[in-house]
């Protein structure tokens, strides 16, 4: 039955590898790349399933990195304006020292470009890699003349996830974890997480100025949402000057806030949301179209019906809010005004569960397209030669330029933060299963011979070397041990290390923010050496 009906065998290597995916060791699991081993392992008992058309696993490829670059665009490029370039020079640095590991290591052990690829894309753990030199060498291993890449991914890529784990955790070592921290020692300001925290302040000084003027006090960005001036509590305007007596909610970082509040007074008890007679307060969720890319400013919530945003909840994450954030599709707003406003406000930011759930099929569908067109460009090397962006890195960089831009005229191009994380497992999964469904016999012929043994050699000693040089690439750039951990999850490309160092880190959001600086820029130039290496 399963002979006749690979669609069938498609999903149920999907849902093998979602339940071998639960399977976590030291709290890590496999993740996606669960569906390839589970697609090698059931057609390597029965290779007549590997005949799953080839459209699959690139529909599947095409889904995963495409919303993979939608989400990553602003982040990768708000990071390049501030100090991306010495970041991209050490990416670029280190990748190329672990391409010449590999090839190194592939002529001591005598591999052929299959091998070459597989060992890369493996030890990196990079499936836009392993797709490019599965196009490139298709009629080569239709002929047997090469090497399936499959067969050293699979043997390299577990050793790829744990070698990087090994490293984030190395780089986090100075961090030291609440449960391990004495309950009368200070907490090291790196292992705060960075979030977003409210207080209420009875002001004691007299020379304050305007609130607008203190959003931007002493370094630090705060907002403030509620000010009880003589039993009376209003919005906190730009143009209020508080005075000694006066109660206000400021919100911001931890640290910030408590400096803040013995700096213009002292703490107070007084929760000022709860007086909700004049002021009301709701998360309201973005899900017109035409506010994806928009900042509040344009939405001019204080002009239009005497609210303020004061917050913002991004997936998991809270972050603070001003005139000049950029909404997206899916963020959830904490708006404060008045109590007969909020239906208002809540109809002018859309506020619908449905909405929420829909993509623009014109805008997704049209971004698509453009970056499989891309897909179809090579890049001249110098001294001849070419690499194409393929299917991997066409729709990465249509989708990184599209999810900046986020709207064009009628076209929506960035899409809600749960759709977005819906279609990217279900294109990983579908992908991973189904290259591991067409390759499971010659991974079980190969694995166990002495070219299996010599690639699981090899990826010893290329993930050893890649964990030690990003470990020394990240102290030579001065970062921060928790952003420096979201760099080398980066760099990996690998959720696993992520999910690894942002649990280690207690969710601080600097993890994602230097994976989402390297990740883009490692995908791309992986995708260009694994077809050097060729």
């Amino acid at each position: 039955m399963l002979t006749s009906d690979p669609l069938l065998v498609l999903f149920v290597v999907v849902a093998l590898g979602a339940a071998l995916s639960r399977v976590r060791i030291s709290g890590v699991s496999l993740g996606p790349a669960a569906a390839l081993f589970a697609g090698l392992a059931l057609s390597a008992i029965e290779p007549e399933l590997t005949a799953l058309p080839p459209i699959i696993p690139l529909f599947g490829l095409a889904l995963f990195i495409y919303t993979v670059g939608l989400a990553s665009g602003p982040a990768f490029f708000g990071g390049l304006r501030q100090d991306g370039l010495r970041v991209s020079i050490g990416v670029i640095v280190l990748l190329a020292a672990i391409g010449l590991t590999v090839a190194g290591v592939s002529e001591l052990f005598g591999f052929d470009a299959g091998a070459r690829a597989g060992l890369f894309a493996g030890t990196q753990t990079n499936t836009p890699a392993l797709s490019a030199a599965l196009e490139q060498l298709a009629p080569d291993i239709a002929n047997g003349t090469a090497t399936d890449p499959v067969v050293g991914y699979s043997l390299a890529y577990p050793l790829g996830v744990i070698s990087m784990i090994v490293a984030s955790g190395w780089s986090l070592r100075r961090v030291r974890h609440p449960s391990k921290r004495d309950s009368n020692s200070p907490e090291p300001a790196a292992a705060r997480p960075h979030e977003v925290t409210s207080a209420t302040v009875i002001v004691i000084r007299n020379d304050l100025p305007a609130l607008g003027e203190l959003r931007s006090w002493q370094g630090e960005r705060l907002a403030f949402s509620r000010v009880e001036h003589d039993a009376q509590v209003d919005l906190a305007t730009n143009e209020i000057v508080l005075q000694p007596g006066d109660l206000c909610t400021v919100i911001g970082d931890p640290d910030a806030v408590d400096r803040f509040v013995d700096w213009a007074g002292h703490r107070s008890e007084r929760h000022l949301a709860l007086d909700r007679k004049k002021l009301d307060f709701r998360r309201i969720s973005v899900s017109r179209r035409e506010l994806a890319g928009a900042r509040l400013r344009d939405v001019d919530l204080e002009g239009r019906f005497g609210a303020m945003a004061t917050r913002v909840r991004r997936g998991d994450a809270d972050l603070m809010a001003d005139r000049n954030f950029v909404l997206r599709l899916g963020d959830r707003v904490r708006v404060v005004g008045p109590t007969e406003k909020m239906g208002d406000v809540a109809a002018a930011l859309g506020d619908s569960d449905r909405g929420l759930a829909e993509v623009d099929a014109l805008g997704f569908a049209t971004g698509l397209a453009i970056g499989l067109l891309l897909a179809q460009l090579t890049i001249p090397l110098p001294g001849g030669g070419e690499v194409a962006l393929g299917v991997g890195g066409g729709p990465l960089i249509a989708a990184l330029v599209l999810g900046t831009l986020s709207r064009t005229g009628p076209f929506t191009w960035q899409i809600p933060h749960a759709a977005n994380l819906t279609i990217r497992q279900l294109g990983v999964s579908l992908f991973l299963g189904g290259v591991g469904i067409r390759s499971g016999a010659t991974f079980a012929d190969a694995a166990g011979t002495r070219l299996g043994l010599q690639l699981a050699m090899a990826a010893v000693i290329v993930t050893a070397a890649a964990a030690v040089l990003a470990s020394i690439m990240i102290r030579v750039l001065g970062r921060d041990p928790v952003d420096g951990a979201g760099m080398i999850a980066g760099i990996q490309t690998q959720p696993a290390v992520l999910a690894f160092a942002a649990e280690r880190a207690d969710g601080d959001e600097r993890v994602d923010s230097g994976y989402a600086l390297v990740f883009p820029l490692a995908m791309i130039l992986k995708l260009i050496l694994v077809q050097l290496l060729l």
